[in-house]
C-alpha cells in the first residue's frame, strides 16, 4: 500500500501521477411494470394515486424516516374490482441505492417484495426468492423485524437491514390507505 506521504513525494519528484480508479456496479432487473406484474398478477391495470407520506406519524411509531423519503404508489385493479397497492422506494444498501417496490393486497398484507435495481457490488443475495419470501403475508410494521422476523444474509447484513426498515415504512404507510379505503 502506498501511503499519501509517498504519493506526494514521487509526485514532488516528477514521477508521473498514480491513478485511481472507482468501480462502479449497477445491475437493473425489473422494469416497475413488471414488478407490478409480478407483484400483484391478478391486476390488469395500475393507476399512480398520490401519496404524501405522514413523517411525523412514522416517526411517532418508531420507524426511522430518511430525508427525502418520497416513495410512490399505484393502486391495482381488474376493471372495477380493487386489487392492492404497489409502492416503489429506495433504500441505501451500504453506500448506493437500491430501488424496490412492494405489493400489498387490499387488507394490507404484504403479496411480495421485488429488486428493480441494485447498485452495490455485494450483497445482492437480497434478490433470492427465498430472502424476499420472508415478507409475504406479513401486515404492518411489527411483523416485519430485521434480526426477528426477517432474517439476515451474511454479507449483505445492510442491504437486508434497510430492505427490511424500508418495508416497514410502506407497511405502515399502506396501513393508513386501508383505513382510508374503509372509511375509519
Amino acid at each position: 500500500m502506498i501511503t499519501r506521504r509517498q504519493t506526494l513525494q514521487k509526485l514532488a519528484l516528477g514521477a508521473p501521477p498514480l491513478v485511481w480508479t472507482a468501480q462502479a456496479f449497477a445491475a437493473s432487473f425489473l422494469s416497475l411494470e413488471q414488478a407490478q406484474r409480478a407483484l400483484l398478477p391478478q391486476a390488469s391495470e395500475f393507476v399512480e394515486q398520490a401519496l404524501v407520506p405522514d413523517v411525523a406519524a412514522l416517526r411517532a411509531a418508531g420507524l426511522g424516516v430518511p430525508a427525502g423519503y418520497a416513495p410512490k404508489a399505484w393502486l391495482a385493479r381488474t376493471g372495477e374490482a380493487f386489487q392492492g397497492w404497489v409502492l416503489l422506494d429506495r433504500v441505501v444498501g451500504k453506500y448506493e441505492l437500491i430501488d424496490y417496490a412492494a405489493g400489498f393486497n387490499a387488507q394490507g398484507q404484504v403479496s411480495g417484495v421485488e429488486v428493480l435495481v441494485y447498485r452495490e457490488s455485494h450483497g445482492a443475495e437480497i434478490r433470492t426468492p427465498a430472502w424476499r419470501r420472508q415478507f409475504e403475508g406479513r401486515k404492518g410494521p411489527s411483523q416485519i423485524r430485521f434480526g426477528d422476523d426477517i432474517r439476515n444474509i451474511s454479507g449483505a447484513t445492510l442491504s437486508c437491514q434497510h430492505v427490511t426498515e424500508g418495508v416497514q415504512r410502506l407497511s405502515a404507510l399502506v396501513q393508513g390507505l386501508v383505513k382510508a379505503r374503509e372509511g375509519r
